[in-house]
C-alpha cells in the first residue's frame, strides 16, 4: 500500500522510494511489484479483509499479511485494540471465500545463530534475539547513527534518511 496513512508515519512518496530500493535486493522474476495508492485506516482484520479484496480485483492470488496488519491502539488505554494476529487469523478463515491465498507471517527476529528466524523458535530455542524497535529505529534515523544491515538494507535507509534531511 503506497498511499496517506496516519500522523507520523512515512509519507506514501518515500515508502514508494523505499520499495523501489528494496525490489534490487529481491531480484525475483516472479514477483510483480505494484503499488495500490490507498490509504491505510488502522482497522485490523476488516481492513485485511478489504485489502484482500482489492488486491483480488487487481489480480493477485496470494496476500501477505505480517504481525499485527493495521493495528492500532485504542486512544482511551494506549493498549493495542487487536491481537497481533488477529487480521492473520480473520483472513485465513476467509480466504477460500474469497479467492485469494493468505501468506502469513509471525514476527521474525535476527539471530546471530540462525539469522532470520520466528520469534516463537528464537524463544523456544532459548536463542538470542537482536531487535530494534520501530521509536529506536527513528531515534537512529533522525541522529545519523548506524542501524544494522540485519534490520534494514542500506540502500532502504538512505532513502529514508534523505527524506529526514529534506524534512529539516
Amino acid at each position: 500500500t503506497c498511499g496517506p496513512t496516519q500522523d507520523g508515519d512515512i509519507d506514501w512518496r518515500i515508502r514508494f522510494k523505499t520499495y523501489e530500493a528494496l525490489q534490487t535486493h529481491l531480484p525475483n522474476p516472479d514477483i510483480k511489484w505494484a503499488y495500490l495508492p490507498y490509504s491505510m485506516h488502522m482497522a485490523g482484520p476488516r481492513e485485511a479483509i478489504q485489502h484482500m479484496i482489492i488486491r483480488k480485483n487487481y489480480g493477485s492470488t496470494h496476500f501477505i499479511i505480517g504481525r499485527d496488519m493495521a493495528g492500532c491502539k485504542s486512544t482511551l488505554t494506549g493498549e493495542d485494540f487487536y491481537g497481533p494476529y488477529d487480521a492473520q487469523q480473520f483472513a485465513e478463515k476467509h480466504e477460500k471465500e474469497l479467492g485469494i491465498k493468505v501468506v502469513a507471517f509471525k514476527q521474525m527476529v535476527y539471530t546471530e545463530e540462525k539469522g532470520y528466524i520466528e520469534k516463537e523458535e528464537a524463544d523456544k530455542h532459548k536463542i538470542k534475539a537482536l531487535s530494534l524497535s520501530g521509536t529506536e529505529f527513528r531515534r537512529r534515523l533522525r541522529s545519523g547513527e548506524d542501524i544494522p544491515e540485519w534490520f534494514a538494507f542500506p540502500s532502504v535507509v538512505k532513502v529514508l534518511r534523505e527524506d529526514k534531511q529534506a524534512e529539516e
